[in-house]
């Protein structure tokens, strides 16, 4: 990894990162392809008719602990699954585990009102989608006509009934619909980043872009993203921020940006039971970061799921 990455970014791991947890990270960046994991679409079935139907096409599979509807395959491919009537039908959504839990965490009720602000291709929409039962209401945004098109073949299969789509730029939605001011119960805020999570040693593509100028770039567009979207959110209401990404520019930073400039909002505790899972950090080198940011989560890329960066905040008063 230190011969191949570049070295700024290996300087900034050893910042954040243990030596034990460096050599976990290397390891995950070093899996040539992931294990299949998956999420029952619970709109159209259950985890135990999944269960049965993998079972009689032979199929092994694990049920993962800390996601509701979240499987892994043992041995099998994604292609295993692709002549599979639950997957041509939607009864199952391809989706990395990570990508799982920013909607995991959130409490989310029936009715509620919820904004995906980068919403394609649909994961999370979807997923959001079921909790919901297809009540509520979800308002997916994104900015490119190729990636809406995903999002709405996302939600066409996996039947959700509950979804409006929209194209706006995401730093100016608040702007462009002032109508949503304190308008919705829930908001998921999986921003563009770096990508760093998905960095894979055997494909130079992965990382070969990487500079410390990207980091800033994706900080800046994240920062001013946020600043749109926190006036949506309602009293009460919650806000997921994730990234597939490492940087604490990216990450930390953006919440301790979120923690000084809008004290109406509190960051909360995440509660994950994997073993890939760490706190995040307070301190990188001579930056420092607010106490309450260490209740955020950290994924470590692994061969199950790339790494990845939640945080959920609540809005306690206008």
């Amino acid at each position: 990894m230190r011969k191949t990455l570049k070295k700024e970014f290996i300087e900034k791991l050893e910042k954040i990162y243990s030596p034990s947890d460096i050599k976990i990270i290397e390891k995950g960046f070093s899996v040539n392809k992931r294990k299949t994991t998956f999420r029952v679409n619970t709109l159209k079935s259950s985890n135990s008719e999944i269960e049965k139907i993998l079972k009689e096409n032979k199929i092994n599979f694990k049920k993962v602990g800390f996601l509701k509807n979240a499987y892994i395959l043992e041995d099998a491919k994604e292609s295993d699954l692709w002549e599979l009537d639950i997957f041509k039908n939607g009864h199952i959504y391809l989706q990395s585990l990570s990508s799982q839990i920013p909607v995991e965490i959130l409490d989310i009720n029936e009715n509620d009102k919820i904004l995906d602000i980068t919403a394609a291709p649909g994961g999370k929409t979807s997923q959001a989608s079921a909790i919901l039962k297809n009540s509520g209401e979800i308002i997916a945004n994104d900015n490119n006509a190729i990636r809406i098109d995903k999002l709405r073949f996302t939600i066409n299969r996996q039947g959700c009934k509950n979804v409006k789509v929209i194209k706006n730029d995401a730093r100016n939605i608040g702007k462009s619909f002032p109508e949503y001011l304190n308008y919705f119960d829930k908001i998921i805020a999986d921003l563009p980043c770096s990508a760093e999570g998905k960095f894979n040693l055997n494909n130079e593509r992965s990382y070969a872009y990487w500079s410390q100028d990207i980091v800033k770039k994706n900080y800046k567009l994240q920062k001013e993203i946020i600043q749109s979207i926190i006036p949506l959110l309602k009293v009460g209401g919650e806000l997921a921020y994730s990234t597939c990404t490492i940087s604490h520019e990216e990450n930390e930073a953006i919440c301790h940006m979120i923690l000084c400039n809008f004290p109406n909002i509190k960051l909360e505790d995440i509660n994950i039971n994997y073993n890939f899972a760490r706190n995040g950090v307070t301190k990188v080198g001579e930056t420092s970061f607010k106490n309450e940011v260490k209740n955020t989560i950290r994924i470590l890329p692994s061969d199950e799921s790339e790494g990845f960066f939640i945080a959920k905040f609540k809005k306690i008063k206008d």
